[in-house]
């Protein structure tokens, strides 16, 4: 169901045999990468659904394939078409050229600088490096796009403890003057950061109100700066303003086969379009800015 006075409109699903959704990323021309969580593969589609490419069983020989996926969590694009995918059963980030060819990977499992436990969410920052939500060690961390360690932000703590301190952050992403929003899942809000990574605001908070969150899990902004950030245990999208105040929530039409279940992935195409990975429901469901 949709609230009233939401302007967002459900427009088709498609991708009904991926298993467990996890992440989606759009390239220029509108398709759509999608990683599947329990599938171990990462499938392209083009904006009507069509599947055009399936990879992820990697290459090479039967015990030792490179580019094998276990769990595929985050997925990036840079400008070359170069795919970046981090694999959270692994703890590395695995890059592939456009035909899902592995070029190598970096990380391991660990707490120290390059290492990851638990590594999900990725993006590409407006300097073109490479930042990755390292769930478990609590912090995110930067690289060049050869997987070489630049920096890090955060470090473990609780809602109480305040600004620049995460718990379990999940998913990031960028607004267009390049400021920083970060999921904070643990403590059940977003913190945003200017360019420069000094702490701005946070939002949210947990509860079952109209902007609280339970599990907030992936986030985007569209074109206005509407912040969308998708609610796994609620089963909903809650959308916030760019300062951060609630607006409206949506969570699927239920006459196409029920409502969302387990979203995690969001993406916003460049004609309004939303991308939500359904993930239990092991599909995408597609909705439009009106």
């Amino acid at each position: 169901m949709i609230e009233n006075k939401v302007p967002v409109t459900y427009r088709s699903t498609f991708g009904e045999k991926l298993v467990r959704p996890y992440a989606i990323t759009l390239d220029a021309q509108g398709n759509l990468y999608v990683t599947e969580s329990f599938g171990g593969k990462v499938s392209k589609f083009d904006e009507n659904g069509n599947l055009l490419l399936r990879f992820g069983d990697g290459e090479g020989g039967m015990f030792r394939k490179n580019g094998r996926l276990r769990q595929p969590a985050g997925i990036a694009l840079d400008n070359t078409g170069t795919m970046y995918v981090a694999d959270f059963r692994l703890n590395q980030v695995y890059r592939y050229d456009s035909q899902g060819h592995c070029l190598g990977s970096f990380g391991s499992h660990g707490k120290g600088d390059g290492q990851f436990n638990h590594c999900l969410g990725v993006r590409i920052d407006p300097e073109g490096y490479l930042v990755v939500a390292d769930q478990e060690n609590d912090r995110l961390q930067k690289f060049d796009l050869q997987g070489n360690f630049r920096s890090k932000l955060g470090k473990h703590g609780s809602d109480a403890r305040g600004q620049g301190f995460f718990d379990h952050p999940t998913d990031l992403a960028y607004d267009a003057d390049g400021c920083l929003f970060v999921v904070d899942e643990g403590n059940a809000r977003v913190q945003k950061f200017d360019p420069r990574g000094n702490f701005m605001f946070k939002f949210g908070k947990a509860g079952s109100e109209k902007g609280q969150f339970s599990s907030p899990h992936g986030i985007a902004i569209d074109g206005q700066g509407r912040i969308y950030v998708t609610d796994a245990n609620r089963d909903e999208i809650l959308v916030f303003n760019s300062y951060g105040r609630y607006l409206y929530s949506f969570w699927g039409p239920i006459q196409v086969g029920g409502s969302l279940f387990r979203p995690i992935g969001i993406a916003i195409g460049n004609q309004g379009k939303i991308y939500i990975a359904d993930s239990r429901n092991n599909r995408i469901m597609v909705f439009s800015i009106d």
